[in-house]
C-alpha cells in the first residue's frame, strides 16, 4: 500500500507541475490568472466529489460480496478509481496532440532560442522567485494542516456538534471551487498581482487571529479564508511565469511544488506534536507566525520589484501598453532589416572632417589648397598625383 501511494504521489505532483506549465504555454499574457483559478476550481470540485461517492460506491459493490470477502469490494472501488485515472491518462494524450498541433500551427519550434534545460538553473533563479517560493511555503502550511486537524479544533473550541464542524471546516474549499474562476478573470481584468497576494496574506492572518484569539461564529472566519485562499492562488501562482524565461517554467514550477510539499510534509508533523503538547491556541499562534513570514516576504516582493521595475505589480493596461510598444519596436527593427536584406543597403558610416576634406582635396587638386602634412598618407593628396 505505501509503495502504491508513493508512486502515485509522484504522479499527482508530476501532473501538477505539467500542467502548470501547459497553461502558461497557452494563455500567458491572456486569461492567466483566470486559467488558474479554473485549475483550483476543478481540483477542489473532484476532491468533494472523490470524497463523497467513495462511500457509496463501495456499499454498493459490497452488496455483492459476502461480509468475509469485503476486501473485494474494495478492490472493486480502487478499480472505479484506477478508470478514472485512465481517463485522465486519455485526455493527457489528447492535449499533447493538440500542443504539438499547435506547435505546428504557429511554428513555435521556429522562436524557440535553444537554451538547455539544467537542473543548475536553480541556482540562477532571480530573488523575486525566491521570495514566491518562501511565499508559498509559509501560506500554504497555515491552511492545510490547519484544515486536517480543524475538526477537532471547532469541537473543542466552540462545542459544536461534529457534523456541524465539518461544514465549517470544509467551507475553505467548497468556497474555493466556486469563486476562483471569478477572482481569476477580476485578477486578469485588473492585474496588481503582488498586491492581492498581500491583501490574501493579510485576511488570512486576521481570519486565524479571529479563529486563536475570538469566539465569533466560526464561519465567518473560514468563508473569508475561502475568499482570500482563491486570491491568492490566482495572483500567485502566474507570478512565476512573469520572473522566469519559458525553457524554465518546468523547472521552477517543479521546485516550487517540491518544497511547498516538503513544507506540508514537516510543518504537519510540527502541528500535531504542538496540538498533542500544547493544545490549539499555541497552534494558532504558531500559524499566525508562518502567515507573518508570507506577509513579510510579500512586501519585500512589492518592494524588489518597485526597486528593479520588474513589473510584477503592474496593472493589466500597463502590462498591454508594454506589450504593445515592444511590438512595434520589435517590428520596425524586423522590416529595418527585411530591408537592408532586400535592397542590398549597408548602413552609412559617418565620415569624420579629415576624411570629407581629403576627398574633395583629391578630386579639386592641390593647387587651389595648401595639405598639412598629416594628411599625406593618402596617395591622392600627392602633387604627381593631383597633377
Amino acid at each position: 500500500m505505501e509503495i502504491g501511494r508513493f508512486v502515485f504521489g509522484l504522479g499527482g505532483e508530476n501532473l501538477a507541475v505539467a500542467q502548470n506549465t501547459y497553461s502558461v504555454s497557452w494563455f500567458k499574457g491572456k486569461e492567466l490568472n483566470m486559467v488558474f483559478g479554473l485549475q483550483l476550481s476543478f481540483s477542489r470540485v473532484g476532491s468533494t466529489i472523490n470524497m463523497n461517492v467513495n462511500n457509496p460506491i463501495y456499499s454498493a459493490f459490497s452488496k455483492h460480496f459476502p461480509p468475509t470477502d469485503s476486501y473485494k469490494a474494495l478492490g472493486m472501488t480502487l478499480f472505479v478509481g484506477a478508470g478514472v485515472c485512465i481517463f485522465s491518462l486519455c485526455c493527457g494524450f489528447l492535449l499533447g496532440f493538440l500542443d504539438k498541433r499547435a506547435a505546428r500551427i504557429l511554428k513555435k519550434e521556429d522562436s524557440q532560442t535553444g537554451e538547455v534545460i539544467r537542473l543548475s538553473d536553480v541556482k540562477d533563479f532571480p530573488a523575486t522567485l525566491w521570495l514566491i517560493f518562501i511565499i508559498c511555503v509559509a501560506y500554504y502550511v497555515a491552511i492545510f494542516p490547519f484544515i486536517a486537524l480543524g475538526l477537532a479544533f471547532f469541537q473543542a473550541k466552540f462545542d459544536i456538534n461534529p457534523q456541524r464542524a465539518g461544514a465549517v471546516n470544509s467551507v475553505v474549499f467548497i468556497i474555493s471551487a466556486c469563486a476562483s474562476p471569478f477572482l481569476g478573470f477580476m485578477v486578469d481584468k485588473v492585474g496588481k498581482n503582488v498586491f492581492w497576494v498581500i491583501l490574501s496574506v493579510a485576511v488570512t492572518l486576521g481570519c486565524h487571529c479571529m479563529l486563536a484569539f475570538t469566539f465569533w461564529e466560526p464561519f465567518v472566519a473560514m468563508s473569508i479564508m475561502g475568499v482570500a485562499y482563491s486570491m491568492l492562488a490566482c495572483a500567485l501562482w502566474p507570478l512565476v511565469a512573469l520572473v522566469v524565461p519559458e525553457h524554465q517554467l518546468g523547472t521552477a514550477y517543479g521546485f516550487m511544488q517540491s518544497i511547498q510539499n516538503l513544507g506540508l510534509a514537516v510543518i504537519s508533523q510540527v502541528a500535531g506534536t504542538i496540538v498533542d503538547q500544547r493544545g490549539y491556541l499555541v497552534l494558532e499562534v504558531f500559524f499566525c507566525a508562518w502567515l507573518c513570514v508570507a506577509l513579510i516576504a510579500s512586501i519585500l516582493l512589492y518592494l524588489v520589484d518597485a526597486a528593479k521595475g520588474t513589473g510584477l505589480n503592474l496593472s493589466t493596461f500597463e502590462r498591454k501598453q508594454l506589450a504593445a510598444e515592444s511590438r512595434v519596436t520589435l517590428v520596425s527593427s524586423e522590416d529595418e532589416e527585411s530591408r537592408k536584406r532586400d535592397y542590398n543597403v549597408s548602413p552609412i558610416t559617418p565620415r569624420s572632417a579629415a576624411q570629407l576634406r581629403l576627398r574633395f582635396l583629391s578630386r579639386v587638386g592641390q593647387q587651389y589648397f595648401q595639405l598639412p602634412e598629416t594628411y599625406r598618407a593618402s596617395a591622392l593628396a600627392y602633387p604627381h598625383v593631383l597633377k
